[in-house]
Formats: C-alpha cells, structure tokens, sequence
C-alpha cells in the first residue's frame, strides 16, 4: 500500500483506515459491522469521502481543526508551534475510540516523519493477505489487531 498525503488528515488520523469510507468504496457493510456509534447506518449509495484534505470530507462539518491548519499554511497539526492544543486535546478525548490514536500519531510524525510513521501503520491498513482493514474492521481470516 501507498501512502497518500491527501488523506493524512489535519488532526492526525489517516484517512483511509475510515470504516466509513472503506465501506463506501469497497460497497461493503463489513466495515460498519463494529463501529461503536451511529454511522454503522450508512447509506453505501451516498458519495465516497475524499479524505480530510479532499474537495468532498465527510468529517469536515463540525471540525474546527482543519480551518485553524489551512489558516496557518501547515501540512498537519505535527507542523504547528501550538501543538497540542485545545483543538487536538478535545478532539483525541471525544469519546470516538479512532481519534485517540491522533496525537499519538502526531508525536511519532513530529519526531521521525510521515514517511516512518505510515511505515508503522501499513500492516493496520491491510492484512498480508490483501484484505483492507478500517478501523472497526480487521481481515477475518487472520484475524490481525488493527489497534
């Protein structure tokens, strides 16, 4: 799997681990079989998301994290002298169990890079046998911890 810089989203997540997404994309409800809140009702006719940094995100309706990064020219919130702030730290601590991995996710890309942090995340993405993995889904055949 490729990384792709349009879809490591302002706060830290990537964007392509979204179940919601994956589901859309692959016409699949597999995704959704585990997500702990009410997107797991879906309508897979709707639109794909493109992504944080894409014309058409889903997410993008009550963020306040992405306007604050486009007003400061930057890359992610890693990139930001204020990091982490409020924004970031109500954001990781929502209750939404994926956004917890944001500053985590942040911190690793602020020390050692983009390019070391996806390193690290590929397995998550995809079980050695192909099968996309989200973050409320993982291959059932192999059974990989997606974390």
């Amino acid at each position: 799997m490729k990384y792709n810089a349009k879809m490591l989203a302002y706060c830290g997540i990537y964007c392509e681990q979204c179940s919601g997404k994956l589901a859309r994309d692959e016409q699949s409800t597999k995704h959704l079989e585990h997500i702990p809140f009410p997107w797991a009702q879906l309508d897979l006719s709707e639109r794909s998301c493109e992504g944080c940094k894409g014309e058409y995100c889903v997410c993008n309706i009550n963020c306040n994290i992405k306007p604050c990064a486009l007003s400061k020219g930057i890359e992610s919130c890693a990139d930001c002298d204020r990091f982490p702030c409020e924004h970031i730290e109500v954001f990781a601590n929502d209750g939404i169990p994926h956004h917890k991995s944001a500053i985590e996710n942040l911190h690793t890309i602020r020390e050692h890079g983009v390019d070391f942090w996806f390193e690290h995340l590929k397995p998550v993405l995809e079980c050695h046998c192909g099968e996309r993995q989200s973050w409320y889904y993982t291959c059932p055949i192999h059974n990989q911890d997606n974390g």
